[in-house]
């Protein structure tokens, strides 16, 4: 079991390193870690909005310690990627119900002392559907984060939904601006679901809005669809 532990770990490592050097000609990266933000020693459920598939590596190399992601169960459908995804600590959920065979593997990884990633909204969302435009997450991230008694790390990420736009990847500058946003620890082992759902949304809410401040952001930095990101970047090229 070691061996397997440290063959994985190795691999969510060597991808990790792999995806930053592919992203960085394309990419530039901003990490704030606000007044408290530490990297947990322990258990942790690391929860941010979701607004690109590029999220989960962003927010990978903002982090030294490897993160166990609850991934949608469709992408272990592809018989090439699910050996990849399982190489690096992921577990699979179903998004179309409760899934307690997710909630078990995650308490599992948190009683580890390993950190757990969630996208609470279910997918990638953006505007009013996105937990930043008023919505509500769903209770998996914190039901984990009650039943083990771990904190949960908030993170906001920014400007990820503009990779989807074709121009992002023709090489040279400028380099399309991303901003990873990392947020104290927060704890909601003393409250209910709809508490702490409450809770979390209005902490991620706080960050997003830090994160424009701090980063000086205009409202085109925010998220958008990819239809609509695309539909902008056409418009600037016409």
């Amino acid at each position: 079991m070691a061996i397997k532990r440290a063959v994985r770990s190795w691999c969510y490592r060597a991808s990790r390193n792999l995806g930053g050097g592919l992203l960085c000609p394309f990419v530039r990266r901003q990490v704030w870690r606000t007044p408290g933000a530490v990297e947990p020693t322990g258990a942790a459920v690391l929860v941010a909005n979701h607004i690109s598939h590029f999220d989960p590596l962003l927010l990978a190399l903002a982090f030294d310690r490897v993160i166990d992601w609850m991934t949608t169960e469709e992408f272990y459908a592809n018989r090439l990627v699910a050996p990849w995804l399982r190489a690096v600590n992921t577990f699979p959920v179903d998004r179309s119900r409760p899934d307690r065979r997710a909630l078990r593997l995650g308490l599992e990884r948190l009683r580890a002392r390993r950190i757990v990633g969630v996208f609470p909204e279910g997918g990638l969302r953006a505007g009013i559907t996105s937990i930043l435009g008023g919505a509500a997450p769903k209770s998996g991230a914190t039901a984990l984060a009650r039943l083990a008694g771990a904190p949960i790390i908030p993170c906001v990420v920014l400007g990820a939904d503009r990779l989807y736009a074709w121009r992002s990847w023709w090489p040279g500058p400028p380099r399309v601006q991303v901003w990873v946003t990392i947020g104290a620890p927060l704890l909601v082992s003393g409250l209910d679901s709809d508490e702490s759902n409450t809770r979390l949304a209005g902490v991620l809410r706080e960050l997003c809005a830090a994160a424009v401040a701090y980063f000086d952001l205009s409202p085109d930095d925010l998220p958008a669809s990819p239809a609509r990101r695309k539909g902008k970047d056409a418009q600037a090229l016409s």
